[in-house]
């Protein structure tokens, strides 16, 4: 895992929101700007392989790192004053291209990727990996948690193996 400083995860989360389309309108205060702005973070270190020093426990909405709770209103800056070109170096790029590849084939085959999806995939691989006791069935584990059909989180739970995560 490569460490970087905590602030650098805050244009690739930004980076991703813009570039996978997770929220129309940027308002930094709205419920789903936050979900996106945790799930993300949580991705980019678990899955992009980058620690930023983020810890994330288990809540009801899944991954929630309390830290980067206070970085909402930079996310939301980074998205309003850099609409293009947010610079981000080679290490960077490549983990972030390691998310983006995830959810797009999440989005390919759910036809989808909002914000309750993007909750799914990241509650599916912390509850694959990240808490104890793992559950035997980490699919029915996230049915009953979230209320999602049995037939979405069994095609996000394929999408996720084929990535060498919930194994």
């Amino acid at each position: 895992m490569h460490v970087l400083n905590k602030k650098r995860v805050l244009p690739i989360i930004a980076k991703l929101i813009r570039d996978l389309d997770l929220a129309k309108e940027y308002d930094r205060n709205s419920m789903d700007f936050k979900i996106v702005v945790q799930k993300i973070g949580y991705l980019v270190q678990k899955i992009g392989g980058l620690d930023f020093g983020l810890e994330f426990e288990w809540l009801s909405r899944g991954p929630y790192s309390r830290s980067l709770q206070n970085y909402y209103h930079t996310v939301f800056q980074y998205l309003s004053q850099y609409p293009d070109n947010i610079p981000l170096d080679d290490v960077e790029t490549s983990a972030m291209n390691r998310v983006e590849n995830l959810l797009k084939a999440v989005r390919e085959v759910l036809g989808n990727l909002d914000v309750r999806i993007l909750e799914a995939v990241a509650s599916l691989i912390m509850l694959c990996s990240d808490v104890y006791p793992i559950p035997e069935d980490p699919v029915n584990e996230l049915v009953k948690k979230k209320g999602l059909s049995r037939e979405i989180v069994l095609k996000i739970f394929n999408v996720v193996k084929e990535y060498g995560i919930c194994i």
